[in-house]
């Protein structure tokens, strides 16, 4: 298990976003973060992986080319959560998680289905969700069930798009744990497009950060950010620090030029 990305290009009409990105090839278990300033490609990146956006190159999970894999084959392999909250529906939060995994699995008899999605909104501590409809909830809350929609379906590859956004510092805490305790317990990947640096660099394995139409680095926190990297990738002045846990942190001083050959 593992996903390997080559000479991936992807434009809007004449507007190149990415263009020849590769990345280290990236094992069962790890959680990379996905950094970049806004335009830098994430949320594109991720939609080509999910099969959304067309692309060129090769992205290969576990030996399948995801660009040219049958649809059905790709649902099952690949979660996707976009930056768009679900909807605010008159189904029950439960309904929608249910709808989500018959979905993917519709093998599944009706008690191991109710208890996969009980399991999930245990863990993500939503329980007391599950019998509101989602136009009553908050968008965090619709947020925290688009998230039980992906980790029902126990994915190989989660591609989540700022899965903390609409959340508060508990709630963005028990999310990155929960999906860094499914990956490392199904042996998954998963891709997270996040504004946090440091939330990425606590929780990440490694991170990507993209920027001018390609890769800036890639690695672990520690090799990768660096004062040059958040000027080029955010444009700022910066510092990285160790907090006594070990752990970089960054601290942001001031805005700085922006590199005249941003793409977008």
């Amino acid at each position: 298990m593992s996903l390997e990305l080559h000479q991936i290009s992807i434009a809007y009409g004449r507007q190149r976003v990415l263009e020849d990105l590769s990345a280290e090839t990236m094992p069962p278990g790890t959680l990379v973060g996905l950094l970049g300033a806004n335009g830098a490609g994430k949320s594109t990146l991720l939609r080509a992986l999910a099969g959304l956006q067309p692309a060129r190159g090769r992205a290969v999970l576990d030996g399948t080319e995801l660009f040219t894999a049958p649809a059905a084959h790709r649902l099952r392999q690949v979660g996707y959560l976009p930056q768009s909250l679900p909807q605010a529906s008159p189904l029950l939060a439960y309904e929608s998680v249910l709808a989500a995994l018959r979905a993917t699995r519709p093998d599944l008899r009706d008690g191991a289905a109710q208890a996969a999605i009980q399991g999930i909104f245990d863990r993500l501590g939503i329980a007391g969700l599950a019998l509101r409809r989602m136009g009553q909830l908050s968008g965090g809350q619709r947020q925290m069930v688009g998230l039980a929609q992906v980790l029902v379906r126990q994915p190989r590859l989660l591609l989540l798009d700022e899965p903390t956004s609409a959340l508060d510092l508990r709630w963005q805490l028990a999310v990155l744990e929960n999906v860094a305790a499914q990956i490392r317990q199904d042996g998954a990947i998963a891709l997270i497009a996040i504004h946090d640096i440091n939330l990425a660099a606590r929780f990440c394995q490694r991170l990507l950060v993209l920027g001018q139409g390609s890769v800036l680095a890639q690695g672990t926190p520690a090799d990768s950010l660096t004062p040059d990297l958040l000027n080029q990738a955010y444009g700022i002045a910066g510092r990285v620090e160790s907090c006594s846990q070990g752990f970089p942190v960054v601290l942001a001083d001031r805005a700085t030029p922006l590199p005249t050959d941003r793409r977008n």
